[in-house]
C-alpha cells in the first residue's frame, strides 16, 4: 500500500508590531532627510542673500565714495564748506529771487534750481517735494530717507554716475536719493538708491567755468544700489575751536541759521557719513529673522514698515573725508 507523504511548509510574516516599528523608523529617516534638505535650502538662500547684500552694499557705497571725495574739487578760492560757500561741494542752498549767496549761485533769474534737488533730511523747514524724481523721502522704515547733492569740477576725463562721458575741467553736479525701481513705477515699495547728474558739456566743446547754466539735472538718474530700504546722511563739522560733531542735514541748516543770526560763521563741513539699509532680492523664509526689532543706522534706530516678508537685511555705512574742504582760503 502506497502512502503519500504530505509536506507542510510553514510561512511566517511580519507581525503588526514589527510593521509599525518599520513604518516609524522609515518616517524618522524621511523626516531627517527632509529636515536636512530644508536646512540646506534655507542655508543656500541665506548665503545667496548675503552675497546679494555684499554686492549691493559694499560695492555700491565704494562707487559713491569715490565721487563724494571729489566734492569741491578745483574750488580753491572757497575751501571752507558751509551753506553759503559759492560752488561749495556739499549743496545745501541754491540761488532764488530772495537768496543771492548760495552754494549754487546761478541762475540770476527764474527759473531757479528746484529746492527738491538740494541736500535734505527730515526736520523743520525741510518739506518733502511732490515732484516726481525730487526728494520724496521714500523709505521702508518709520523715517524718511535723506538726499545728498554734491558738485565738483572733473579732475580728468571720467564718467558721471549716469554713465555719461565728462571731459576734464567740466562741471559736475550729482544727487543721491531713494526712488522707486523701476523709475516708471508709481506705487509699491521696491526702492533703490539712485544718482542723478547734469548733462556734460558736449565733446569737442570747451567747458565754461563757472557754468552759466545747469542742464539735464532733476531726472530719475540711474540706480546705484538696488533694493535699498533706507538712506541716511550725516555731516561732520568742525568749529573755530576745533571741536567736531555730526549733524543731520536739517540740524546743520538750523545751526548755520542760528550762527548767521548771531553774525558768526557756521561750523565748516569736513566729512560726510552715509548709511544704507539694503535688503535681499527674495524672501528667505528664515524664522530666525526678527522683523520687529529696531535697526541702528548712524544716528537713528528705525523699525520696518513691513513685518511679514522675511528679507535678509544689512546696514552699510561709510565715513568720507572731504579732502577738498580741509584747506584755508588764500
Amino acid at each position: 500500500m502506497n502512502q503519500n507523504n504530505v509536506s507542510i511548509t510553514t510561512q511566517q510574516g511580519f507581525t503588526l508590531i514589527e510593521l509599525m516599528v518599520a513604518l516609524v523608523l522609515g518616517l524618522l529617516v524621511s523626516a531627517a532627510a527632509i529636515q536636512l534638505f530644508t536646512g540646506g535650502l534655507l542655508s543656500s538662500r541665506m548665503q545667496e542673500a548675503s552675497a546679494e547684500l555684499q554686492n549691493s552694499g559694499i560695492f555700491g557705497l565704494d562707487y559713491i565714495t569715490k565721487d563724494v571725495r571729489l566734492a569741491n574739487y578745483a574750488n580753491t578760492a572757497n575751501p571752507v564748506l558751509n551753506e553759503q560757500t559759492s560752488w561749495g561741494g556739499i549743496v545745501l542752498t541754491a540761488r532764488t529771487a530772495s537768496i543771492t549767496t548760495a552754494n549754487i549761485p546761478i541762475p540770476a533769474s527764474a527759473p531757479f534750481i528746484s529746492n527738491g534737488l538740494l541736500s535734505h533730511s527730515q526736520g523743520t523747514g525741510d518739506a518733502l517735494s511732490t515732484v516726481t524724481n525730487e526728494w520724496r523721502g521714500l523709505s521702508n522704515v518709520n523715517a524718511t530717507s535723506d538726499q545728498l547733492t554734491i558738485q565738483f569740477i572733473a579732475p580728468n576725463a571720467m564718467m558721471n554716475c549716469e554713465g555719461a562721458n565728462v571731459q576734464a575741467g567740466d562741471y559736475v553736479i550729482q544727487r543721491y536719493f531713494v526712488r522707486r525701481d523701476p523709475a516708471s513705477a508709481t506705487s509699491g515699495t521696491d526702492f533703490g538708491l539712485a544718482c542723478d547728474a547734469n548733462r556734460p558739456t558736449a565733446s569737442g566743446t570747451t567747458p565754461v567755468l563757472p557754468p552759466t547754466a545747469i542742464n539735464g539735472f532733476g531726472d530719475a538718474g540711474e540706480i546705484i544700489i538696488p533694493r535699498v530700504d533706507h538712506f541716511t546722511v550725516q555731516l561732520s563739522v568742525r568749529n573755530d575751536a576745533g571741536s567736531l560733531a555730526y549733524y543731520t542735514i536739517n540740524q546743520y541748516r538750523t545751526i548755520a541759521a542760528t550762527a548767521r543770526s548771531a553774525s558768526t560763521t557756521p561750523p565748516r563741513i569736513i566729512a560726510v557719513k552715509l548709511g544704507v539699509l539694503v535688503r535681499s532680492m527674495d524672501n528667505t523664509n528664515n524664522a530666525a529673522i526678527d522683523l520687529t526689532k529696531q535697526i541702528p543706522i548712524l544716528n537713528q534706530s528705525v523699525t520696518l514698515n513691513n513685518t511679514t516678508i522675511k528679507f535678509a537685511r544689512r546696514v552699510y555705512t561709510t565715513n568720507i573725508t572731504l579732502r577738498n574742504g580741509l584747506g584755508e582760503a588764500l
